[in-house]
């Protein structure tokens, strides 16, 4: 589950979900032999950001296409898009430890002071989920980076099995999904969005406003399970709207991207994103765009089966 923080404490949910196609390395590295041996050219690279599981949540993360300031609103395709020959099969792209050139904007922003490129979160009045959910919910640090005011946090296992498992084949199986068209055809995975009722939550993708759909009872169930082990407790805390995605096998991606769209306003101000995993573990990546000389441009952490994941603050930018 992915959770936005949004004005007025309102938060937005996520949902992707993924099976593993049981490759093995053997196989593949036989395969890629061959295709030397054959002259049939290099294979392609994995994407950076390949996910085998079910993330509630951009979460899984999510949420998810790169914007930037004066370009439309129906552009939303983030790296690793591109044509494939058949929906629901496909790989991402991208380069190990680079993420592709459109992923980082192309004019640098200053430091505010000194190393400084944000505003302190002292001065912001920024809460962390770590912060707020207490001791009772052993959140560890992923991203800690004070002088750009952005963080990740990460809680293993905060779903029990069987609640993983159920609400991985509810949402796998009831959810309408589609898989919207992008710049070079079909994306590399199917989506939903879904909205509370009442909610006037727009959302586009590839320049189409997508149709949302009202909140299910199990969508209102796992808020009241997630939410507290967030800090948020109150249910006009909770999130107003949710950006599913569906992976349905390895070959199924979500490339480098930031969660910038103007609806969520997340590189003018503090949000919050909140994913839950479900299914097979995946490794999940945060690039640093414009790093110092000596700073750790990568973050990895491995997301199993009901794994909670935030990026917060600037993160975005």
């Amino acid at each position: 589950i992915e959770a936005l923080w949004r004005e007025k404490m309102k938060p937005r949910w996520v949902i992707n979900e993924l099976e593993d196609r049981g490759e093995r390395r053997g196989e593949r590295r036989l395969l890629r032999r061959r295709s030397r041996s054959r002259g049939g050219g290099s294979p392609r690279r994995r994407s950076r950001s390949r996910r085998g599981r079910l993330g509630v949540g951009r979460l899984g993360l999510g949420r998810l296409r790169l914007r930037r300031e004066g370009r439309d609103d129906g552009d939303d395709r983030e790296d690793g898009d591109r044509p494939r020959r058949g929906k629901g099969k496909g790989k991402g792209k991208g380069d190990k430890d680079k993420g592709p050139r459109s992923s980082i904007p192309e004019v640098k922003p200053e430091k505010l002071c000194g190393e400084l490129w944000e505003e302190p979160r002292e001065k912001t009045g920024l809460q962390l989920v770590a912060d707020m959910a207490g001791s009772g919910h052993p959140w560890q640090p992923v991203l800690q980076d004070d002088s750009r005011r952005s963080y990740a946090s990460y809680l293993p296992g905060a779903l029990t099995e069987e609640q993983c498992s159920h609400y991985f084949e509810t949402i796998r199986d009831s959810v309408p999904w589609g898989q919207p068209e992008g710049r070079l055809g079909p994306i590399p995975r199917k989506t939903a969005w879904m909205t509370k009722e009442g909610c006037e939550c727009p959302y586009r993708y590839g320049g189409v406003e997508v149709e949302p759909q009202v909140f299910p009872p199990w969508m209102i169930e796992l808020l009241g399970l997630v939410m507290p082990k967030c800090g948020l407790d109150s249910k006009a805390e909770w999130p107003d709207s949710c950006n599913m995605n569906l992976y349905e096998d390895g070959g199924m991606s979500v490339g480098w991207h930031s969660d910038d769209e103007r609806l969520f306003q997340g590189k003018f101000r503090d949000i919050i994103i909140i994913s839950l995993s479900l299914g097979v573990r995946r490794k999940f990546e945060l690039r640093l765009n414009w790093p110092d000389d000596g700073e750790r441009p990568v973050r990895r952490v491995m997301l199993g089966n009901g794994d909670l994941m935030t990026m917060e603050g600037m993160t975005q930018k």
